[in-house]
């Protein structure tokens, strides 16, 4: 079964903006989160970058991914789950 809410100990990959260091422009970044750890240098400027990381260190820890687009709404999106009973992958 699917789980419907992360874990306390779950990876997140939250969108959100920053600027451009020389032009000042915003842009996206994706950072990937977990306890105890900054998501400082683990931010990424691709998505698909983001969730490879993710989707490593989940897979390595038996944890779920989850994609949080805006922090505001508390909505997350399961991406892929590697909990004990066994590896899930959300559509």
């Amino acid at each position: 079964m699917l789980p419907t809410q992360p874990r306390h100990d779950d990876i997140i990959i939250r969108r959100r903006f920053g600027e451009h260091a020389s032009t000042h422009a915003v842009k996206q970044i994706y950072a990937v989160t977990y306890p105890g750890h900054s998501d400082r240098g683990l931010e990424h400027e691709s998505y698909g970058e983001a969730e490879a990381v993710a989707l490593e260190l989940a897979e390595a820890r038996g944890f779920s991914v989850w994609y949080e687009e805006t922090p505001q709404s508390g909505r997350r999106t399961l991406v892929r789950s590697f909990r004990e009973s066994g590896v899930t992958q959300a559509t």
